[in-house]
């Protein structure tokens, strides 16, 4: 039976979003096609239909994984007090709520160490969606373009490093003390 190419379309991004959180959650070698289109609620078998392979899954919803997180900082900034963005993207990335929601949230503490050991193309991706979140950051920081630069890179660097911390030992008094004075820096 042919489906219609909207529903193929539909189908289509359903996986790719479901594929974003799983892999957020488990890792690209923690999870399998079978098991990815299961919590998509699909069988096994159209996977093909969709993708060539589960790398070029792992390409596409790393690029929706990513997106996310910078929608969510845009969103951060545009509610923020004039002249407090920058504080409130550190806040909204060192929450709690982020912490313990990987499936949610950013890609590149949840797949840094996986992309590492992708093809090149994948790796130069993923690089690029770092380039994003520091332009972003940049944007609302202070100085000279050289120094807003240093200091996106010096955020980003400690934001994806202190959730990176968080995460790696909760539930516990140390990760909650990790956000926090990550989030005062």
């Amino acid at each position: 039976m042919r489906y219609a190419t909207q529903h193929k379309e539909e189908t289509r991004q359903r996986i790719l979003e479901t594929a974003a959180a799983e892999f957020r959650k488990h890792g690209v070698d923690g999870i399998g096609v079978a098991d990815l289109m299961k919590a998509a609620g699909l069988t096994h078998g159209g996977f093909y239909a969709h993708f060539k392979s589960k790398d070029a899954l792992f390409a596409e919803s790393l690029a929706r994984a990513s997106e996310q997180t910078l929608d969510a900082l845009r969103k951060a900034i545009e509610t923020a007090e004039p002249g407090h963005e920058r504080e409130a993207v550190i806040a909204r990335y060192l929450s709690t709520q982020h912490r313990d929601r990987a499936e949610r949230g950013c890609a590149i503490v949840a797949l840094g160490a996986d992309v590492s050991r992708q093809d090149a193309k994948t790796r130069r991706a993923f690089e690029t969606r770092i380039e994003s979140m520091i332009e972003l950051v940049a944007a609302i920081s202070e100085g000279s373009d050289t120094e807003r630069r240093r200091t996106a890179i010096q955020t980003v660097a400690t934001m994806v490093g202190a959730l990176l911390l968080a995460r790696s030992v909760r539930p516990s008094a140390l990760s909650d003390e990790i956000l926090d004075v990550a989030r005062q820096s």
